[in-house]
């Protein structure tokens, strides 16, 4: 089974290497920019596709991990008082339908 604590320091750190080549990337344009390597539209529109793919996928992981840990702390306690005798009623209308006539 997944463990949501590891899959959550999983997102968190990916989060952080995502920031960080993302600082790197712009640190590089706005260089390359600058030293008239490249324009601002061409390069803008590439950086900015990076920038949607790994903000994507951040916000799949942290989903994926609020999945995990809700289903992880969501664990069958039981059922209550009422719901119990729901279903004891349930069951004895279905045993009773189902006898034979005689």
């Amino acid at each position: 089974m997944i463990d949501p604590d590891e899959l959550a320091e999983k997102a968190i750190q990916n989060i952080i290497e995502d920031r960080n080549k993302a600082d790197y990337l712009v640190t590089q344009i706005l260089s390359d920019i600058q030293a008239g390597k490249t324009n601002h539209q061409s390069a803008g529109m590439v950086l900015s596709k990076h920038l949607e793919t790994m903000q994507r996928a951040n916000e799949q992981l942290v989903k994926l991990t609020a999945l995990f840990k809700k289903t992880a702390t969501n664990a069958f306690t039981g059922f209550s008082d009422s719901e119990r005798d729901t279903l004891f009623e349930e069951i004895k209308k279905e045993q009773n339908s189902e006898e034979p006539s005689e």
